[in-house]
């Protein structure tokens, strides 16, 4: 394990409250037009948050992520070979990519609502069973290494 406990801490802490961000908006009825707009921008925070954690895994696993044209699809499939997604998140993660691409090459104006909830609803329950199945490993891996003390376990309360 190469990378500090810290940016597991950080990157999950990030999704979580991106994901809350994202919680309160499906909880109204109706959204204005910035509402649907940042909802898209939560939706692609949260895939690009997967994709970071998913990322460090493999490449902490010795995989190695070739950088072409469809490396973000690659990368999924790489991790639900690895066994580092299961095939519920599969489902999810992999309709949350295809939304990222059309939301980095699209205008949020022309997001439409139906579709954003519908992508949303099930993203917090999925991105959080991925988290904690996955988090809780890294950290006993990094106990096992000597690099996650005891007194660091502060990290995982977070």
């Amino acid at each position: 394990m190469s990378a500090p406990p810290e940016f597991l801490v950080s990157e999950k802490a990030q999704m979580e409250e991106t994901l809350r961000l994202l919680e309160a908006l499906l909880s109204k009825d109706t959204w204005t037009r910035y509402e649907t707009i940042a909802m898209g921008t939560l939706l692609q925070n949260v895939y690009m948050g997967i994709e970071n954690i998913l990322r460090f895994l493999l490449q902490e696993k010795g995989m190695a992520i070739v950088k072409t044209a469809s490396w973000h699809k690659e990368m999924l499939q790489q991790g639900q070979r690895a066994g580092l997604i299961e095939e519920a998140e599969w489902d999810v993660f992999k309709e949350l990519l295809l939304f990222r691409h059309l939301h980095m090459h699209g205008y949020g104006h022309s997001l439409k609502d139906s579709r954003l909830r519908e992508l949303a609803l099930p993203t917090p329950l999925v991105c959080r069973c991925f988290l904690n199945r996955l988090i809780p490993t890294i950290f006993a891996d990094f106990r096992k290494t000597g690099l996650l003390t005891l007194r660091d376990d502060r990290f995982l309360l977070c």
